[in-house]
């Protein structure tokens, strides 16, 4: 079947938030149907794989309301007004876990639900991290700090204790750009972790 793009004939708010909006989209599709689809539109948003000058990955654990569960996750939030977003990685990151990073990589730029939302997810790899304040949360925010070895990070991802597959996505692209990962022709494990130091530090746990 030929696809092309559907045409937006109209839109309609029908819930908004402090963050989000429900809009009902009347579209016509490429081959003439007429499709009613619900978006909620979201400001952009950030996360990032903190690297510290040890080593440790910054992970967070915090409750998950959606799923209902206390999750393992890497640092992430929306993107304010007027924000780049490297300031707003920046400051998320400072935020949640009370770190800094001297040194700032792009990932990529990701819709983290193509279907339902507006999204955009800048990601960001921060290397040379260290401890610098104290975390300053939101309202509503309760979050536990947690530093991995690479390979311990990798053991939790398998064990399920991170759930959201965006972000690892952004922790398998993180651990190629830091040239950790190599592919394998052995069917059960096509991805490894390599024994290679990173900025001189050596990985062992």
């Amino acid at each position: 079947m030929k696809i092309g793009k559907w045409k937006l004939l109209g839109e309609k708010t029908r819930f908004t938030t402090k963050w989000w909006t429900v809009v009902e989209r009347d579209y016509q599709t490429f081959h003439g149907k007429r499709i009613k689809w619900f978006v909620l539109k979201k400001p952009d948003a950030i996360t990032v794989f903190c690297l510290t000058r040890e080593g440790k990955v910054v992970a967070i654990n915090y409750f998950r309301p959606g799923i209902q569960k206390i999750v393992l996750d890497i640092p992430a939030g929306y993107m304010n007004k007027g924000e780049t977003p490297l300031e707003s990685a920046k400051r998320e990151l400072l935020e949640e876990t009370g770190f800094k990073a001297e040194k700032w990589v792009k990932l990529g730029k990701f819709a983290g639900n193509a279907q339902g939302d507006t999204l955009m997810l800048h990601a960001y790899l921060a290397m040379d991290g260290y401890k610098a304040g104290s975390q300053n949360l939101d309202h509503g925010e309760e979050i536990e700090v947690k530093l991995f070895t690479l390979r311990q990070l990798m053991q939790k991802i398998k064990q399920g204790k991170f759930v959201d597959s965006t972000r690892i996505a952004v922790a398998y692209l993180a651990l190629q750009k830091l040239g950790k990962l190599k592919l394998s022709l052995h069917r059960k494990m096509p991805l490894s972790l390599t024994k290679e130091k990173i900025h001189g530090l050596d990985q062992k746990e």
